[in-house]
């Protein structure tokens, strides 16, 4: 009788999880065959390996996590830095830190290397948005197998899976949370959901502004709708004004520093000159990764390689548009659809930028509602200077839509069938949103020179040439592994007054001008600097604390500074890289100009 008792608390969890193992599973399935093979490189310790491709973003993750891991450590400031821009440092007010992520990642890295670490927060963050969108979904429908239809298009539509090197995008995760949640406390009068909803949609300013605005502007629609409905109800009046304070509350200590300085704003809204990047119309009908329907697509479309503009992480897929297009036809769930398509449609207009573009063709005479708010609300909708971060308000009431729509498919089925009709809509939305990794593989070589370094005495403070935004993604991911200030950053909304101490520098100025700076009597068309000067620009960097220049040959602009170097000679050197002592270039001086004489 004991045994018996003791052991009927135990069987209360699995019993409520038990019928949804199997879908849960299928999810980690999918996960794994959608990226593979990354899940190999979560357990390959022998190779940097990366799905990220060519994109650069990934190693301001890298910074991340280890900058947020010396800020807990109390080793750093979360509001600024002179680990970057050194010695005058740069504000972090804007910079975009995805707490969660930085945890994680960061935490990861005590069990795993760098990269396998990356890998596996990469396949957690897309489960993430699966299982939270499930969650949801089975409380909508009451159907896992409906609602696993909805996961799959919620965690692996191509936004999710096609953004390896934004992996906090896994974090939308809080969108359907937050909606459930405040949907669950408004249906059964429970405050305490309500302000749990309230909570999470504050603290989702920490996870990422661009899902923060977002999630705020489904809540606000969700809201209308509700007061709509519960009009008369003075206590969700209470509730609804408790809700927004509690939001305010929670996001005022990440949102405060941010609007309190007005210039320091404008410049953060700023981004890069002219109108913000829109997308293309046919990327909502085009998946140009898609190994089968890619020639389909071309022929289609009539798709020159010169107009191939996409993202590819748009593409909502013909099956989900044909089960809410059967769903809204069929009125047994139209009234239910509504609401979901209104929430939807403000986004997939907002993706598609300022003003129309199809075809790689674009209509400036043709204005889309994100250039009206752009005007209206600069403070929020003009920090979108890329339109495919709204996609996050896409991917979650797009999925719901397309659940509808099965369900007016399944109706009247026998279950066995209606079994087998939803695997064959999720089986065709896996293999439309398909897309297969690219792999990034870093040899142990290209990372020799950091070891070079830390030999050297201290303190270690490098110039990393060439200059440039672009190169100081790579500069990041060095810093992350090697700790070194360095001249240059690479921060979300970098102020322009980051910039003042290269400037003010003559040799610094020119690399950042992409121009070769040579010491020599004669102008040399513009890139000779005379003896006293290039000289007093050396001193001037072992003043502000510098100890050696590494040259990165193979990055972006290393042929139009080359010349700088030739008259230097390199402490060490390989195929990567070259690292120059600042006396080094103090004593290529008299050689430069000898040599230069030389060569006429």
């Amino acid at each position: 009788m004991l045994a018996t008792e003791s052991a009927k608390p135990m069987s209360v969890i699995p019993e409520k999880l038990r019928g949804h193992l199997q879908p849960l599973a299928l999810l980690v399935i999918l996960t794994v065959l959608m990226t593979f093979p990354t899940v190999v490189y979560v357990f390959n310790t022998e190779v940097f390996w990366l799905p990220t491709g060519d994109h650069s973003d990934a190693w301001m993750k890298f910074w991340d996590a280890w900058y947020g891991w010396r800020v807990l450590a109390g080793e750093a400031d979360i509001r600024h830095t002179d680990l970057l821009f050194y010695p005058q440092g740069v504000s972090l007010t804007f910079h975009h830190f995805s707490m969660p992520h930085m945890l994680l990642f960061g935490g990861l890295q005590r069990f795993l290397p760098i990269s396998n670490a990356f890998n596996q927060v990469f396949l957690l963050s897309i489960y993430t948005v699966s299982l939270s969108a499930y969650l949801y979904l089975q409380y909508l429908f009451k159907d896992k197998w409906i609602a696993l239809l909805g996961a799959v298009i919620s965690g692996m539509s191509p936004f999710v899976i096609g953004h390896p090197q934004h992996p906090d995008i896994g974090f939308i995760a809080t969108i359907p949370l937050s909606i459930y949640l405040l949907h669950r406390g408004v249906k059964e009068r429970r405050n305490s959901l309500v302000l749990a909803s309230a909570i999470l949609t504050g603290c989702t300013v920490y996870i990422s502004l661009y899902i923060f605005v977002c999630l705020s502007l489904l809540i606000f629609m969700c809201m209308v709708y509700f007061l709509a409905v519960n009009r008369q109800d003075r206590s969700f009046l209470v509730s609804a004004a408790l809700f927004v304070l509690l939001v305010a509350v929670t996001a005022l200590p990440r949102l405060y520093p941010m609007i309190h300085g007005d210039a320091a704003l404008a410049d953060a809204l700023q981004k890069t000159h002219g109108p913000g990047r829109g997308s293309d119309l046919y990327e909502y009908f085009v998946n140009l990764r898609q190994p089968v329907l890619a020639p389909v697509f071309r022929q289609i479309f009539q798709l020159r390689d010169e107009s191939l503009i996409f993202f590819n992480t748009s593409y909502l897929g013909y099956t989900v548009l044909f089960l809410i297009a059967i769903g809204l036809i069929r009125p047994r769930n139209r009234r239910q659809m509504i609401p979901w398509l209104i929430l939807v449609c403000p986004f997939v207009l907002l993706r598609l930028g300022s003003f129309l573009s199809i075809g790689g063709r674009q209509y400036t005479n043709l204005p889309l509602p994100k250039g009206l708010l752009d005007s209206l609300l600069p403070g929020i909708f003009q920090g979108f200077h890329t339109s495919d971060h709204f996609q996050m308000g896409v991917v979650f009431p797009l999925a719901v839509l397309a659940c509808y729509g099965a369900l007016t498919v399944i109706q009247g089925l026998p279950a066995r069938r209606q079994q087998t009709v939803l695997a064959l809509c999720i089986a065709l939305i896996a293999f439309e949103y398909f897309q297969p990794v690219e792999e990034r593989i870093i040899p142990d070589e290209q990372l020799a020179f950091m070891e070079v370094l830390k030999e050297e005495p201290a303190p270690v403070r490098i110039i990393n040439a060439p200059l440039g935004r672009g190169n100081s993604k790579y500069y990041l991911f060095y810093q992350a592994l090697s700790g070194f200030p360095q001249a240059e950053g690479m921060i979300s909304r970098t102020p322009p007054s980051a910039y003042n101490t290269i400037r003010s520098n003559r040799i610094l100025n020119q690399w950042l001008l992409n121009r070769d700076v040579i010491c020599i009597d004669d102008d040399l068309n513009g890139f000779g600097l005379a003896v006293e000067d290039y000289l007093a620009a050396i001193d001037q960097l072992e003043a502000d604390g510098f100890s050696h220049v590494v040259f990165h040959r193979n990055l972006g602009h290393g042929f139009s500074i080359r010349k700088s170097f030739y008259a230097a000679e390199p402490m060490y050197s390989d195929e990567y890289v070259s690292i120059y002592r600042l006396d080094d270039l103090r004593k290529s001086c008299q050689v430069g100009i000898k040599w230069w004489a030389q060569a006429g």
